[in-house]
Order: structure tokens, then C-alpha cells, then sequence
């Protein structure tokens, strides 16, 4: 299978996987009165990974992707190993809630991209994975009151 092919293939799977987040976000409820059901995230997300989705498809169908012959056997380890990460991510959620398992999400991948261990990075990406992850609870846990998967911590 060559790059274009999968590079199609994926962004089909991609779109028809936002369709159903989309399709499973609205039995949830988007909307609970004036606030945003639990239904919102899922939908808002699926509404944007189709629509990216069906740009990234029709763009490489007709053929202006510029995409190099194939993939390095280190970038197909490294896809692998992302995907495996996520996997992981959506089992631990509910155990030990979004935000802590969001910033192990986050410190996973950065290590999986660029496994490093300078101060610098290691600083970035702490920094990052903890102010993003609380950033996106304050905003939709609080401000939107969306319901989150919370730990036994409360959070």
C-alpha cells in the first residue's frame, strides 16, 4: 500500500469516526439547558475531525499532497506507539479521571516524538502538560460545566 493510499484510507477512517462521535455525542445530549450536556465535547470534536477529515481526503485525492514515497520504519514505531498510547489513555480515564490522564498523555507522546532527557524539554513539557491539562478542565469541567470523568481524587 503506498503513502497516498493509506494517507486516503486513514482520513476516511478518521471522517467516519468523527461522524460517529458526532452520531454518540447527540444520544448524550448536547445541550442541558443553557449548559453544555455531556454530549457537547464529543460532538464539537467529531463536527471538527470530519470536516478536517473530508479537507485532508479530497486534498489528497486530487493529488495535492506532497507526500514522500514512504514511511521510515521509525516513524511507523513512533505511529504505533501513539496509538497504543491513546489505547492506554482511554482505558485509564475513567480510573484515575481526564486530567491526570490527559497529562499522561501528553508527557507520553512528547516522549514518543522526541525522546529526550534535557532539562529544557523536560521543563516544556511538564510545564505543557500540566497547564494544558488544567486549562481544558477549568474551561469545560468548570466554566462549561460539562461533565468530566473525574478520578477518586475529585479531579
Amino acid at each position: 500500500m503506498t503513502v497516498h493510499r493509506l494517507d486516503q484510507f486513514v482520513a476516511f477512517l478518521l471522517m467516519l469516526f468523527g461522524i460517529y462521535l458526532i452520531w454518540s455525542g447527540n444520544d448524550f445530549g448536547f445541550m442541558d439547558g443553557t449548559t453544555p450536556g455531556p454530549g457537547y465535547f464529543p460532538v464539537i470534536t467529531g463536527v471538527i475531525l470530519a470536516v478536517l477529515s473530508i479537507v485532508n481526503l479530497v486534498r489528497s485525492l486530487a493529488g495535492l499532497e506532497d507526500l514522500k514515497a514512504a514511511m521510515s520504519r521509525n516513524e511507523l514505531v513512533k505511529f504505533g506507539i501513539i496509538t497504543v498510547a491513546m489505547l492506554v489513555f482511554v482505558v485509564i480515564t475513567p480510573l484515575i479521571g481526564i486530567t491526570l490522564s490527559t497529562m499522561a498523555l501528553m508527557v507520553a507522546i512528547g516522549f514518543i516524538i522526541q525522546p529526550s532527557l534535557e532539562r529544557a524539554f523536560l521543563v516544556r513539557l511538564g510545564m505543557t502538560s500540566v497547564v494544558g491539562s488544567v486549562a481544558c478542565y477549568f474551561v469545560f469541567g468548570t466554566l462549561l460545566r460539562v461533565p468530566l470523568p473525574r478520578s477518586v481524587f475529585g479531579f
